[in-house]
């Protein structure tokens, strides 16, 4: 094949290694599996179960990247790797650390745990912040797929994905990569691994990353503070073989990244309008949306984060002690505008009066700036008045006025965990076992804050007093703590020499409290909304019920995860396998006043004095959420045909989904307020299929699908949704891609990788179509601009439509170095990142995807 070797990231001596990331053993068995010759297929070894295996012949359905995939792919972050793998997606919006992964309609929900188990290394990370991160000197990636609670243990509903560093090198090598593209982008990372002495190895990675963005803010003409992304990451590993039979892998890091926050547009969901207005723009398709971004409070998140792990491998005389120690800590907070205008809670203020006198959008004709370039059409939906006509125009959010306010949120974590797992070190047994326990001591802080844009700057903070530049009008701000222990093990015994019953099971039990950090004051005044019935009220509504100070609270959550799996072989090249699994994430608590500021709003009361009985919502949100529970079966096929060449590897499955943890998002005269839910019962079946086939020694082509069909059987909180789809879960997505390499002299060679990705039509509530009440309802009492009711919403113009994105990298390598040139959705696919239904507000909140991205890379192998 080739005349030299290539990469030393992406050999497959280097990929075999991964499988020390658990014992020496393993890494020894991993590599005299892979260290064949370069003219045969390099077969991936998954540690799936904690020990290495064929992948083609592990009972488990998995999707794997190789180093060289990552390579050529030009995989940087996570959502370039899950965008290969199908029945597996991504939303990334928010922020930089608000991912939502789903795995085969199970996605993981913002403000609770995750629905995946993530493992670096072989070290669990805790904090769901910590997966959206850039990927450095990766040797491999596997995503399992299906509850995997009995191995890996909390929170691992969907399913887990293990990503494995480069070990260190014995002898000295490095690289450095420089990069640039459009949208700013600027890249630099460098790697440098040896031997620090006979028996200590290092590997130390650091690298900065920049863009600018692909989007503007019209109001300031800058094309750097919107989707701008800043990040430092420096990581050290060491190796160091104390003895024959003791090494400890020592990893530590350090990340800073700042970048832009909620980015979001807002439409309306209100057939109502559209009749009483004559104005189709009230129940506007999403997918049609023009996005224009003009907020005036700076959009800015920053993160610091900390982890180290101390991971322990003796190889003893017939089994393997492995103990592993982690600490995380994660510093993170975001700015933004707020969305409150729409309620007129600051209409009033000085700022947004003298605002509204320049930034409006009434026609000239009747007075105005006509700056229809920031709020469109004059109400269409949107209309703003200059000073003198109150309480009646239609901000929307994250406007360039002070009517809308700020909000303030931190999402702060520190951790530390810890596991002990004995194994058995003969992988040719009859019986093969692995039992171990494992605990965490979580602590997270989480404020969510909102208040007044007096056009005095910000203070970065939860609180700030009446007097202070942005008072603080709503206040959510509580401590989680959560103790978690469990217990686990598995036995794989081979029932003759084609059948292995597998049977695991794990115990885990967590001990979870939230105290509140709110003090118990007054909002400042400057919100006509916190005054009830000429009363101001207190920064949260918790302090009406209990006006002596919060309560903390505490529930314990426990659950059994079995597994039990029965693999055959139907021929040397064609393995099959039957699984029962039950994955477990518990349950928690929402912000203390979460309840009591819903119920005031949206639901009737009992004596007949709040907005909330206009409306009557009839919602069933708590302060706490139920724990949530996966069961699944599953059967499986894996083959390899024409000599190993072609791969095919499919599974069908049944999951049912009890109490599954589903984010709402709520606006209204309060500002915004965040909560989990659950969905009773939840239905999904499917089917996936994964081809991977080497036409040649150079071209090779692969691609998958993945197919869906999933139902919402109950649903106390809205009843109205059973029998409708599982949120944010397309029917259908499918991946097709190949990959081409060529030499053009005995010193050169171009790789060639293009990878097309489709997606499905996607609903991202619950409700998909049923109308229900609204805020409207109430404001419809009330006489003004708004008619009488009722004035329901109703999503059926909320569906992201169907996409597909084309990726492709074509690089010229020599020995010692490569020049890449990519493409990032070269087509500039023009598609909705997330839909965020509020069906109390009447409308969704609407988040842009990336634009085309293309650039140049450099790399050079010392």
């Amino acid at each position: 094949m080739r005349k030299f070797a290539h990469s030393k990231i992406g050999s497959a001596v280097a990929l075999s290694m991964l499988a020390g990331s658990y014992t020496l053993a393993g890494s020894a068995l991993a590599q005299e599996s892979q260290a064949t010759d370069k003219e045969d297929t390099i077969e991936i070894i998954s540690i799936s179960r904690k020990r290495p295996e064929s992948l083609q012949e592990v009972p488990i359905a998995v999707s794997a990247l190789s180093a060289r995939d990552i390579e050529t792919a030009g995989i940087e972050r996570p959502g370039d790797f899950i965008a290969l793998v199908p029945n597996v997606n991504i939303v990334d919006a928010a922020n930089v650390g608000d991912t939502q992964v789903n795995i085969r309609g199970i996605v993981s929900t913002r403000d609770a745990e995750s629905t995946f188990a993530y493992v670096v290394d072989g070290v669990l990370m805790t904090n769901p912040n910590g997966f959206n991160g850039e990927l450095l000197d990766i040797a491999q990636i596997e995503i399992l797929k299906g509850p995997q609670g009995a191995l890996y243990g909390r929170n691992a509903v969907a399913g887990a994905i293990l990503v494995t560093t480069t070990l260190p090198s014995e002898e000295f090598e490095g690289s450095v990569k420089i990069g640039a593209g459009n949208a700013g982008i600027k890249r630099i990372n460098g790697i440098m691994s040896g031997a620090l002495s006979d028996n200590v190895r290092g590997r130390l990675t650091a690298s900065y990353n920049s863009m600018d963005g692909h989007y503007e803010n019209i109001l300031t003409g800058r094309d750097d503070v919107v989707d701008y992304l800043e990040d430092t990451t420096i990581k050290g590993r060491l190796m160091w073989d104390v003895s024959d039979e003791l090494t400890l892998d020592i990893r530590a890091g350090l990340s800073k990244v700042e970048g832009g926050a909620l980015n979001y547009n807002a439409v309306f969901a209100l057939p109502s309008f559209v009749n009483a207005f004559n104005q189709p723009a009230y129940n506007a398709n999403v997918n049609d949306h023009e996005f224009t971004f003009a907020f005036n409070v700076p959009g800015e998140n920053e993160q610091d984060t900390t982890e180290f792990s101390l991971k322990a491998d003796w190889d003893l005389d017939g089994y393997d002690v492995t103990g592993v120690l982690s600490y995380n800590d994660l510093e993170e907070y975001l700015l933004a505008d707020g969305t409150s205008a729409s309620f007129y809670g600051y209409e009033v203020t000085p700022q947004c009066q003298t605002d509204r006198a320049t930034l409006n959008n009434t026609p000239t004709a009747l007075g105005g700036a006509n700056r229809t370039d920031l709020f469109g059409e004059f109400f269409a939906p949107f209309g703003v008045f200059p000073p003198g006509v109150e309480f009646t125009g239609v901000y929307g959010p994250f406007t360039p006025t002070a009517c809308d306010g700020y909000q303030y949120q931190e999402r702060s974590q520190s951790d530390f965990s810890g596991e002990i797992r004995v194994a058995s070190d003969d992988n040719d047994a009859e019986l093969r076992w692995i039992a171990g326990v494992y605990f965490a001591e979580i602590e997270r802080d989480v404020v969510v804050a909102y208040g007044a844009d007096q056009g005095q700057g910000f203070l970065r903070q939860p609180y700030i007093a009446p007097t202070g530049p942005n008072p603080t009008d709503l206040l959510f701000n509580d401590t989680f703590d959560t103790s978690v222990l469990s217990a686990f093990g598995q036995i794989e015994y081979d029932l003759n020499d084609k059948t292995e019953l597998a049977v695991a099971l794990r115990y885990d039990y967590e001990d979870r409290s939230v105290s509140n950090n709110v003090p118990n004051v007054s909002a400042s005044g400057l919100n006509v909304n916190t005054f009830v019935n000429g009363v101001l009220g207190p920064i949260n509504p918790a302090f009406n019920a209990s006006p002596n100070g919060i309560p903390d609270r505490s529930r314990s959550f426990s659950q059994l995860q079995p597994k039990v799996t029965l693999s055959y072989e139907l021929s040397d090249n064609l393995n099959s396998y039957a699984s029962y699994g039950v994955g477990f994430r518990s349950g928690g608590f929402n912000s203390i006043g979460t309840k009591a500021t819903l119920d005031f709003w949206f639901n009737s009361s009992d004596a007949g004095n709040t907005p909330g009985d206009a409306v009557n919502a009839q919602l069933l949100v708590n302060d706490e959420y139920d724990k949530e529970v996966t069961t699944n079966i599953e059967l499986g096929l894996k083959s390899k045909l024409m000599d190993g060449k072609v791969r095919i590897n499919g599974a069908v499955f049944r999951t049912t989904v009890d109490d599954n943890q589903f984010f709402e998002f709520f606006a209204g005269p309060f500002g915004l307020l965040r909560a989990v839910t659950t969905i009773e019962e939840l239905e999904i079946q499917g089917f996936e299929l994964d081809i991977a086939a080497d036409i040649t020694d150079t071209f090779k082509v692969f691609g998958g699908l993945g197919l869906l069909d999933s139902e919402i059987k109950e649903n106390r909180n809205r009843p109205v949704t059973v029998g409708n789809k599982a949120p944010q879960s397309p029917d259908t997505t499918y991946t097709l891609g190949f990959s081409y390499e060529q030499p053009v002299s005995d010193e050169y060679w171009v790789t060639t990788r293009v990878d097309y990705q489709y997606t499905g039509e996607t609903f991202f509530h619950t409700l998909q179509g049923e109308q229900t009440p609204t805020i409207w309802d109430f404001f419809g009492t009330l006489g003004g601009g708004v008619p009488p009711g009722p004035h329901p919403q109703s999503f059926e113009n909320a569906k992201r439509d169907s996409f597909s994105t084309l990726n492709a990298r074509i690089a010229l390598e020599a020995e010692t170095w490569t020049l890449a040139i990519y493409g990032k959705n070269i087509t500039d696919e023009k598609y909705l990142q997330e839909v965020i239904p509020t069906p109390e507000f009447g409308g969704s909140f609407l988040h842009p995807s990336a634009q085309a991205e293309y650039g140049v890379e450099f790399t050079y192998n010392f």
